[in-house]
C-alpha cells in the first residue's frame, strides 16, 4: 500500500521558491513506490457535488492575481487519467457518496504546484478530485475512506493548508521569520490529534483546537487534510514530516497516513 499525504501548498510563489520545504517535497517521492496515478483533493476547487476530473489532459488555471509574471508562463502538462477516475467514481458511489465525472476543468494552483514538485516530468497520469466545504467533517473523511482500495497502487494526496489566514499574514515579515504563536498553538494540537487518530476531537475542531476560527477562517483548505486521513482508515498510523511557516502564519505542512506495505 502507498501512503497518503497531506501537502500545504502554500502561497502560489511556491512554484518557483528553492527553500527547505520545496527541496523536501521534491525527494518526498522516494518515500514510496511510483504509483500508476495520483489523485489529488484540492482546496481550490469547490463544488456541492464530488467531482472528478477526467480529462485527457489537463489545461492550466492560474487562480491567482498580482503575483510575479514568471507564475503565469509555468506550463505543468499533466496527463489525465480517464480509466482511473472512473474507478474512483465507481467507489464512491458505491460508498453512497455522489460523484460526477468532469472532462473539462484544468489543474488550478493548488494542484500544479504541488505535482510539479513531486513530479517535475510530469510523468504520472493525474486525477484531480474537488472539495465540499458544506459537508461535516466526518464526512469528508467518509469520502477518503471510500477512496482507500485506490493506495495498492495510486498515490492519494490531499492540497490545503492547516493554517491559512489570509487576513492574518505578515507580507512584510517573508518567508522565513518566525512563527506567531497561534498558528503553532493549532498546528500543535492538531498534531496530537492526528498521532493518536483521536477522529472524535478532530471532527470537532472548529470548538476544541485552540485558535481554530483563526486559524481556518474557511475549511476549504483544512477539508483536504481529513480526506487524505480517510484514506488511510485501515492503517490509522499518522506521521508530520514536515512543518515550518511563511508570512508569520502560513503553514507548510506535510502530514503521511498509512504504511508503506
Amino acid at each position: 500500500m502507498i501512503p497518503s499525504y497531506f501537502i500545504a501548498h502554500g502561497a502560489p510563489t511556491l512554484a518557483v521558491e528553492d527553500n527547505a520545504y520545496t527541496r523536501f517535497l521534491q525527494n518526498l517521492p522516494t518515500r514510496f513506490p511510483r504509483p500508476r496515478a495520483v489523485f489529488i483533493f484540492t482546496a481550490h476547487w469547490e463544488s456541492p457535488v464530488q467531482l472528478v476530473g477526467a480529462p485527457e489532459r489537463f489545461g492550466m488555471i492560474y487562480d491567482f492575481g498580482g503575483f510575479p509574471e514568471e507564475l503565469y508562463r509555468i506550463v505543468y502538462p499533466a496527463q489525465g487519467a480517464p480509466e482511473a477516475a472512473e474507478e474512483a467514481r465507481s467507489l464512491l458511489e458505491r460508498a453512497g457518496i455522489p460523484a460526477r465525472i468532469d472532462r473539462a476543468r484544468g489543474l488550478d494552483h493548488g494542484a500544479w504546484v504541488v505535482l510539479r514538485l513531486l513530479f517535475p516530468q510530469a510523468d504520472v497520469p493525474v486525477v484531480a478530485l474537488s472539495v465540499n466545504p458544506a459537508l461535516p467533517p466526518e464526512e469528508q473523511y467518509a469520502i477518503g475512506r471510500a477512496l482507500a482500495p485506490l493506495r495498492r497502487d495510486a498515490l492519494i494526496l490531499g492540497s490545503g493548508g492547516t493554517v491559512h489566514n489570509l487576513w492574518s499574514l505578515d507580507w512584510g515579515q517573508g518567508t522565513d521569520g518566525p512563527a506567531a504563536d497561534w498558528a503553532v498553538d493549532f498546528d500543535d494540537w492538531l498534531q496530537r490529534q492526528l498521532e493518536e487518530w483521536n477522529t472524535e476531537a478532530l471532527f470537532r475542531y472548529e470548538s476544541e483546537a485552540p485558535y481554530a476560527r483563526r486559524a481556518v477562517p474557511r475549511n476549504e483548505h483544512f477539508i483536504p487534510l481529513l480526506l487524505a486521513m480517510g484514506a488511510a482508515d485501515d492503517d490509522r498510523l499518522a506521521r508530520r514530516l514536515f512543518q515550518t511557516y511563511q508570512y508569520g502564519s502560513l503553514s507548510l505542512a506535510c502530514w503521511e497516513f498509512g504504511n508503506a506495505k
